[in-house]
């Protein structure tokens, strides 16, 4: 079966919820025609069942056959964050060096810069995050995780009637996010207190 029809067969079977037979469908492609887009598909449904090694070793394989998609790059350091959300913070600083090397590789999707803002405020840099954040609104202004991380960034620069603008306007998109909500709680609080 020719890759574009095992893809295209693997992507129907996932968006009908059925993760395994997207799996299965995926397995039927000749080891020889296992492209970068192969790896990649691969590694995006491993994220989704929760199979981080094997998520990010594949999106690994996808980068090392076509290094200059930044999708692939960007799809690496969300899955290597996941990780970091997981408690393994030792692949933090890998996930940044793959999304700013996604960004230099002319990213256009709003979910590249949202993880390079994540991966920026993991390591330090809030004023960083709020940069990449800022980017990802001007190409989605209604992007919910680059809103919760332009906050994010707002909150630990300590500008809190901002980050509060920037909740406020999360929860007009997605009204009740509960970690909006939580965050606005808590910066309410802080301001309480200054």
């Amino acid at each position: 079966m020719a890759l574009e029809a095992v893809l295209a067969a693997a992507r129907q079977k996932e968006l009908a919820g059925d993760l395994q037979g997207a799996l299965t469908a995926l397995e039927a492609a000749p080891e020889k025609e296992r492209t970068g887009a192969w790896h990649y598909a691969r590694g995006a449904m491993a994220v989704r069942a929760g199979k981080l090694d094997e998520a990010v070793a594949q999106l690994e394989l996808a980068v090392q056959r076509e290094p200059e998609i930044a999708e692939y790059r960007s799809n690496l350091g969300a899955a290597l964050l996941e990780k970091v959300k997981a408690g393994d913070a030792s692949v933090g600083p890998k996930a940044l060096e793959q999304l700013e090397l996604a960004v230099q590789w002319g990213a256009t999707l709003p979910e590249v810069y949202a993880n390079l803002s994540f991966a920026r405020l993991v390591a330090g840099d809030a004023l960083g995050a709020l940069a990449a954040a800022d980017i990802a609104l001007r190409l989605d202004e209604k992007h919910v995780a680059s809103l919760y991380n332009r906050a994010a960034a707002l909150n630990v620069l300590k500008q809190y009637g901002t980050c509060i603008d920037t909740l406020d306007q999360l929860l007009k998109v997605s009204p009740g996010f509960p970690p909006a909500v939580q965050s606005r709680a808590n910066t309410l609080e802080k301001m309480r207190k200054i």
